[in-house]
């Protein structure tokens, strides 16, 4: 049963963000990876990831209610949340960013991937409508 997800995420241009306490931060337009954990109700919770019209609770709402944001692949996994990320690889764009109660010093659980579409994420999503709500079923779904 998976209990972390990533979120693959294009930025079509720069931005501004403020995200809770953090600091504000500038992130260049590319793609980036979150990762996330929910213990019980997991597809719930990306499901709400992936809403423009939400409460912001977690530091990714932020980031996802921008319009230059757009969730684009969803991956699920039973590794550890913390695992997971550290093999995503990437910059740290906003330290501190998904990880305050991360206790393996990632520094942070958003990466910068750069400007070029990551393997994972496929070619035919980012002419999808609604491409992160599709990639999150058909995950769920075991495909």
């Amino acid at each position: 049963m998976p209990t972390t997800y990533q979120l693959y995420i294009h930025l079509r241009r720069p931005c501004r963000i403020q995200a809770g306490r953090l600091p504000a931060a500038r992130l260049p337009a590319g793609w980036y990876v979150y990762t996330g954990s929910a213990r019980r109700n997991l597809a719930a919770r990306v499901e709400r990831h992936l809403r423009r019209d939400k409460t912001l609770r977690w530091h990714v709402d932020w980031l996802l209610t921008r319009r230059e944001a757009r969730v684009v692949h969803v991956v699920l996994s039973e590794a550890p949340e913390c695992q997971a990320n550290a093999r995503v690889g990437g910059e740290v764009p906003v330290p501190g960013f998904g990880a305050s109660d991360c206790r393996a010093a990632c520094g942070s659980h958003l990466r910068y991937l750069g400007p070029e579409r990551p393997r994972v994420v496929p070619e035919a999503a980012l002419r999808q409508r609604r491409p992160g709500l599709r990639a999150l079923r058909a995950a769920l779904e075991g495909g």
